[in-house]
C-alpha cells in the first residue's frame, strides 16, 4: 500500500484496520503463528485515537513496510480483510458504487 494517500485520521484507523485484518488472514493462510505484525498494528489503531495525525501516519509508515506483499492476497482475501475493517469501524458493510 506504498502509494496509498492518507488524509485524516479516520482513513488512517480505516487502513490500519485494513492491514491488521490482511496481516491476520495472511498468516492463517500459511499457517503462521507470528502475530507481531497484527500486533502492531493494534497498538497504531490504539495510538491513532490519542496521537497526533502526522505522528501516527510516521508510525503506519514504520510499521507498513514490514507488511506481506499485496501481490499475496487474494480478491477474496481482500474482500474480507474489508469487511472485518468496516465492522470494526461500524462502518456499512454495502459498497455502493
Amino acid at each position: 500500500m506504498d502509494n496509498l494517500i492518507i488524509n485524516n485520521s479516520f482513513q488512517l484507523e480505516f487502513v490500519a484496520y485494513l492491514s491488521m485484518h490482511l496481516e491476520d488472514i495472511y498468516n492463517k493462510t500459511i499457517k503462521s503463528t507470528d502475530t507481531k505484525q497484527r500486533d502492531r498494528y493494534m497498538q497504531l489503531i490504539a495510538m491513532i485515537k490519542e496521537a497526533p495525525f502526522d505522528i501516527a501516519l510516521e508510525k503506519y509508515k514504520q510499521i507498513s513496510k514490514a507488511d506481506a506483499d499485496i501481490t499475496n492476497f487474494t480478491d477474496e482475501m481482500i474482500k474480507t480483510a474489508q469487511r472485518r475493517a468496516r465492522m470494526d469501524m461500524d462502518l456499512p458493510l454495502i459498497l455502493e458504487n
